[in-house]
């Protein structure tokens, strides 16, 4: 029975102002950058490194990270190379630009060590050195060596963390790669929770437009 004491138009008044402070709220920052990009993915018209270029942007400005790449498996030779990025020189770019890597590389612990802290997420720190050969010019290896951690929230030059994107059955369809957040911390988990999240639009995206 609905009671004639509460008037429906303030609970719809009141509805419409909750949601504004949520939205106004910086503690959801996250859940606006998540929004943003994947409206976005709704385009099937869109070229599909502009959607990744849209992704690695707003993963930067929205979540305070200094640098960040995308990168795909090349359907012509199998092969995993990094397509776009924000934030990072040109020079780096570049050098970027000239990798690529098998699958196996992914998951071998041999030269790239890192600590899996999700199934699609995992942490690579500079004291492990997790960099191969051709890869000297992706970062500073100079202030690197200089870096020294303060504490454990500390991220220095030579850490990074990869995103994994999958897709049917955990095949490996690309990554996000990104390091340096803008306070000088590793990204907390709410943070790689929300690159998750959009990594799973990625795969969507992928996915169906491999169908087509």
């Amino acid at each position: 029975m609905v009671s004639d004491a509460v008037n429906p138009e303030i609970i719809k008044r009141r509805m419409w102002l909750d949601y504004q402070r949520a939205t106004s709220d910086p503690a959801n920052e996250r859940i606006e950058c998540i929004h943003g990009v994947l409206d976005k993915f709704v385009d099937p018209d869109l070229d599909i490194n502009a959607i990744l270029q849209e992704t690695a942007n707003t993963i930067a400005t929205k979540l305070f990270i200094n640098e960040v790449t995308i990168g795909l498996k090349d359907p012509d030779d199998g092969l995993y190379k990094y397509v776009v990025m924000h934030g990072l020189e040109d020079s780096e770019w570049e050098a970027h630009k000239t990798l690529s890597y098998t699958r196996e590389q992914f998951d071998s612990q041999e030269v790239y060590k890192f600590k899996e802290i999700s199934k699609h997420t995992r942490l690579y720190l500079a004291e492990d050195n997790p960099y191969g050969a051709g890869e000297d010019a992706t970062y500073s290896k100079e202030l690197m060596l200089k870096s020294s951690r303060k504490s454990i929230e500390d991220a220095i030059e030579g850490d990074y963390l990869d995103t994994m994107i999958y897709g049917k059955n955990d095949e490996l369809l690309g990554w996000i790669e990104y390091s340096g957040m803008n306070n000088g911390k590793f990204p907390d988990g709410q943070t790689i929770k929300c690159i998750e999240l959009v990594v799973s639009g990625i795969a969507i995206v992928l996915s169906l437009r491999r169908r087509t």
